[in-house]
């Protein structure tokens, strides 16, 4: 009964799709499916129909407006949207996408059959409906399987081989008959359902059997330090033995790999088959994947996969260099590789635009060492509470987008000139006093992740020179302190003529990775350089990162100018002395005091009367509060 529903399910759902799947036809066949072939010795991506070379260039589509990465939820799934992101990356010349299609994998409306074993139709038919929308929008698709999912069966059959020998989860998925029983069954689920549906398949570059593989090191048998184990191979290995131990992570996966690309091989028997993997820890050190285990070099030309798709994202603690040397792709230029997710992470990237450049350079040295196809992670950008979140494609009215489009960027292995937003963003610097390891350039380099260090208590000072005269609208301070409290900073935009100019006065409880941000009312214009002097602080005075940014705005910043002028906490000789005006002060706002002069005041809220300063700047502008 429980199979004549799920035949009928599929039926009606077909019957709902094949107008659209017929309308395709003419346009998926036009794109050409995707192969690979040797050229000069190098391996490349090919177009079947047109003989040309084909350079994967796209994203990741993440969609995390949905909880959980649900883009197939049967509940939520929006064609139209789907349609619309494929259009607007078709029109800037991307034509790869990369599409998880099993993460929503319990529940109600996901990938798994919750009433029994096998998969939901209704969640495979929105998998051949966004298929089609590619082969119409001219995108080929990736399509990866990120687990097994929880519902179905398949999580059940996979750790049936699990034991005190052997670690439940992703030791026994891949080291068990089980564990590789339950892939087989469920790519033979899939493609089975899928292809009932007769979806647009040139529009599939390839089929991913695992979006990344690897082991837990710190579980069994990794953790075993003698015994012996018998894996889905059929080969024992010694645990007392490391070579052994490597060994058997290897040949597993190979085996893996050859069982599981047979099944896809035999739905789809033109479609290219990959799989994805982050870096190896050797021979090169690195911290990427802490304590999980994965081995790729010694699959290179043994694996019967048509290309392979690795991970690497800049800003880590190895470079390309060492990120390929641990992938084993140097003595393989015949293999095709893309990197299959790249991108700039937020917490060491401090705008869309920085990320913009990093990826770029990125991707440029990439190609030395043998990457042919490129997508970022991801479209949308990830919500900070995921932890590891990067710069969406999208974010930042499309900085990345359009940054790396193939119409802006048409060969991936030359940079173009990109515009930075922040004018601070490479220039000199100078310090009172600074580290050897933490020299004023930090506080520049549009990376958090160093610091100018004056290596000293307060009071201390940093400038930034911005090379030619800008007219300077905020400025943004990531703090660097240990331990956090009160801090007192005075910021100061020095102009050509020498003249010091105080934008604002900060006193506040402030701690580690804190932004603080200076908003000019008007531009100040005429600035050279950016002085920050630090009058107070628990620690010793560094700063992570100085930002500084210009505003179109033509009119021009009040600047109210003494020699000593009393500055009062408001706007009466009645009140406080809160300062004085020594050289210049940009002014945010006037009023009448009940003397009848009139009163200008900071941006401290602290006031200084007409009479006794000089002006300069559209000081006619300012607002008046009642």
């Amino acid at each position: 009964m429980l199979k004549m529903m799920r035949q009928t399910a599929r039926l009606i759902i077909t019957i709902m799709i094949l107008g659209l799947s017929t309308s395709m036809a003419q346009d998926a066949a036009a794109m050409g499916r995707i192969g690979v072939r040797i050229v000069d010795g190098m391996g490349e991506f090919y177009n079947t129909a047109t003989g040309e070379r084909f350079v994967p260039r796209g994203t990741n589509y993440i969609d995390w407006s949905l909880a959980g990465n649900q883009l197939f939820i049967t509940s939520r799934f929006d064609a139209e949207s789907v349609r619309s992101d494929f259009q607007q990356l078709a029109s800037l010349d991307y034509n790869t996408v990369r599409i998880f299609f099993d993460t929503c994998s319990s529940g109600s409306g996901c990938i798994g059959n919750t009433e029994g074993p096998g998969l939901n139709p209704e969640h495979i038919a929105n998998i051949a409906t966004t298929i089609n929308i590619a082969a119409e929008e001219s995108i080929y698709l990736i399509l990866t399987s990120n687990d097994l999912p929880d519902d179905g069966g398949y999580w059940n059959l996979s750790n049936l081989g699990a034991s005190d020998q052997i670690e439940g989860y992703r030791n026994a998925h891949y080291l068990t008959t089980p564990g590789v029983r339950s892939a087989e069954t469920y790519w033979d689920d899939f493609l089975t359902e899928l292809m009932a549906f007769e979806p647009q398949t040139d529009a599939i570059l390839a089929w991913s059997i695992l979006n990344e593989q690897w082991f837990f090191r710190k579980q069994p048998p990794f953790s075993l330090a003698e015994g012996m184990i018998t894996t889905a191979n059929g080969q024992t290995y010694d645990m007392s033995d490391p070579d052994q131990k490597q060994d058997m992570a290897v040949e597993s996966v190979l085996y893996y790999i050859d069982a599981v690309q047979e099944v896809i091989r035999s739905h789809a028997p033109d479609t290219l088959v990959t799989m994805g993997f982050f870096a190896p820890q050797y021979p090169v050190p690195t911290e990427t994947g802490g304590d999980w285990y994965v081995e790729t070099a010694p699959l290179m030309g043994i694996a019967p996969l048509d290309f392979y798709d690795f991970h690497a994202y800049p800003g880590g603690d190895i470079d390309l260099e060492g990120l390929a040397t641990n992938f084993g792709m140097l003595d393989y230029p015949e293999i095709p590789v893309i990197m299959g997710e790249t991108g700039a992470f937020r917490f060491i990237y401090d705008g869309a635009d920085l990320a913009a450049i990093a990826l770029q350079e990125w991707i440029a040295e990439s190609c030395q060492y043998g990457f042919d196809g490129w997508l970022t992670w991801d479209y949308f950008g990830a919500p900070r509470n995921i932890g590891d979140e990067a710069w969406g494609m999208v974010m930042d009215d499309g900085a990345i987008m359009n940054a790396l489009a193939p119409t802006h960027q048409a060969d991936p292995c030359q940079t173009t000139d990109l515009e930075i937003a922040n004018v601070a963003y490479g220039k000199s610097a100078t310090a009172s006093n600074y580290l050897p390891e933490e020299h004023p350039e930090n506080a520049t380099d549009g990376s958090t992740e160093t610091q100018w260090g004056s290596g000293g208590d307060a009071p201390q000072w940093l400038q930034i020179n911005l090379d030619t005269p800008r007219s300077v609208s905020r400025v943004e301070l990531t703090v660097a302190q240990w331990p956090s409290g009160e801090t007192q900073h005075r910021v100061y935009g020095v102009l050509s003529n020498g003249q010091r100019v105080l934008l604002k006065e900060l006193t506040e409880d402030t701690q580690e990775a804190v932004v603080l941000i200076i908003e000019l009312p008007m531009p100040l214009a005429d600035v050279v350089s950016i002085w920050v002097e630090t009058l107070r602080s628990p620690s010793w005075v560094s700063w992570k990162e100085v930002e500084v940014y210009e505003s179109e705005n033509e009119t021009s910043a009040c600047v109210a100018l003494a020699n000593g002028a009393n500055l009062r906490a408001g706007p009466s000789t009645t009140t406080a002395v809160a300062g004085s005006v020594n050289g210049g002060v940009v002014i945010g706002q006037q009023t009448i005091g009940d003397d009848g002069f009139i009163w200008y005041g900071t941006l401290n809220d602290t006031w200084v009367r007409s009479d006794v300063v000089s002006t300069s700047g559209d000081c006619d502008r300012l607002p008046t509060p009642e």
